[in-house]
């Protein structure tokens, strides 16, 4: 395994982890939702992405291919959220 790889295992949690800030975005659970990477079209839950929450932001990345998915990041008059990395975000039903 290279340095790389072992700062990302260190560095990287479950995208559940991050559930409670995708809800406060979103207005419900987030985790199950369904997200394409742009880059290997590989679909995952967004609870299974990886999740980076040591910066300024949070960033989440596809498990396949380790390309960034979405970023979140809090100021003190907005929150941005960037999916630009997903082909799309697939919400199930509300019941």
């Amino acid at each position: 395994m290279d340095d790389d790889a072992d700062m990302n295992t260190a560095l990287m949690i479950d995208g559940n982890a991050v559930a409670g800030r995708l809800e406060d975005i979103f207005g419900r659970d987030m985790t199950t939702a369904v997200t394409r990477c742009a880059g290997c079209a590989n679909q995952a839950e967004m609870g299974a992405l990886m999740a980076f929450v040591r910066g300024p932001g949070i960033v989440l990345r596809c498990p396949s291919c380790q390309a960034v998915i979405a970023r979140i990041v809090e100021t003190a008059t907005a929150v941005y959220f960037d999916a630009r990395g997903a082909a799309f975000i697939r919400l199930g039903a509300r019941s």
